[in-house]
């Protein structure tokens, strides 16, 4: 008897300000159904910042391989994230990076997988469908290479205990399996964030990662390292070997910058990223085109240092890394800002003559 697989719901994130990201979702997209057999329907949070034009083109790559795609303007939710959450993240990150905060209100679904628009799936997505949560959240991937920890003293570790984290389990927030029932029985995530935010946001370095790593400590299952793979471009032996099984069964995480779309590094992700984008309707470039496209990718490249200024840049950056991110320098100066913000909700709650909700 022949039995219809089920559908896998995946999840990405597009707000476009300038109108150059949604490809980026189209290439995840192309890479996903290049590898993928089963019926997939990615889900895409947006809001007005998606063109009608790109909404199309995005439409156009699920087409092409016979897939579904579905868009949910999640707009009238933004403004429940609120102002303190959503300035926190502005501040480094993208507002896209938040919506996956809706996602237990605005998708009907029991489970969805949610992916970053920098990843490449090099491997038939079923397989992390697949995987049980035994009774968790969420499932994620340790963020940090194989085989590596956070020292238990060192300035990561420290900020992480101050936001409740675990600096043993904590996992990067780009490839999230995500059991949307179970959170909607667990908690009002939003309210949550919200909550968290007002007492940890002078910690915080990765604002949303920190963030789902603390709400969620103790009910994330450890997934294999395979299915968020951020570091395999640093090893140069797997840059032109696309098929080797550390490369060709995993989803490749561009987490580090550069972006694969801002330089020619000539990694394996670099190599599946432009691959895959050729495979969508923003690759359809004449020659001419293609070559202007790799050349101006080129002269944007921070590794490339043609001018003075550049050099100066790296300097100051280098400086800046060795002396203010000195493990020591760094925890004194967190254990003093989280000795000034108690005291200071101290004094409001003194002054306010009650206790300030948490």
């Amino acid at each position: 008897m022949f039995v219809i697989p089920d559908i896998v719901h995946v999840v990405l994130a597009v707000y476009d300000p300038q109108g150059s990201y949604a490809r980026h979702g189209g290439v995840v997209m192309a890479s996903i159904f290049e590898r993928t057999r089963s019926p997939v329907c990615v889900h895409i949070l947006h809001d007005q910042t998606l063109t009608a034009h790109n909404r199309a083109l995005l439409e156009e790559t699920a087409g092409l391989f016979g897939q579904t795609a579905a868009f949910h303007d999640v707009s009238p939710h933004v403004e429940r994230i609120g102002d303190d959450i959503a300035s926190m993240v502005q501040n480094r990150f993208s507002l896209g990076s938040l919506f996956r905060l809706l996602l237990p209100d605005v998708l009907p679904l029991d489970k969805v997988i949610y992916l970053d628009c920098d990843v490449v799936v090099n491997v038939d997505i079923q397989e992390l469908w697949d995987v049980p949560l035994d009774g968790c959240s969420l499932g994620g991937v340790l963020d940090r290479p194989a085989g590596e920890s956070y020292r238990r003293f060192s300035s990561k570790a420290f900020r992480l205990s101050l936001m409740g984290c675990d600096r043993r389990i904590y996992v990067n927030s780009g490839v999230l399996v995500m059991d949307l029932e179970r959170i909607r029985k667990r908690c009002r995530l939003i309210q949550q964030s919200a909550a968290w935010v007002r007492r940890y946001r002078h910690c915080a370095d990765m604002p949303d990662q920190d963030l789902i790593n603390s709400c969620f400590r103790g009910d994330i299952k450890i997934l294999e390292s395979r299915f968020n793979n951020g570091y395999a471009h640093l090893n140069s032996k797997f840059r032109n070997d696309l098929h080797d099984a550390t490369i060709a069964n995993s989803i490749l995480h561009g987490m580090l910058t550069p972006k694969p779309w801002e330089t020619l590094r000539g990694s394996v992700v670099d190599r599946l990223y432009w691959r895959a984008f050729l495979k969508t309707p923003w690759g359809r470039l004449s020659p001419e085109e293609l070559v202007d496209l790799m050349i101006d990718v080129s002269e944007k490249s921070p590794l490339t240092h043609r001018r003075s200024r550049q050099c100066y840049q790296t300097v100051l950056f280098r400086l800046k890394r060795d002396i203010f991110l000195w493990d020591g320098f760094v925890i004194a100066w967190l254990f003093a800002k989280n000795l000034y913000h108690g005291l200071y909700r101290e004094m409001k709650n003194f002054l306010s003559g009650g206790m300030e909700k948490e």
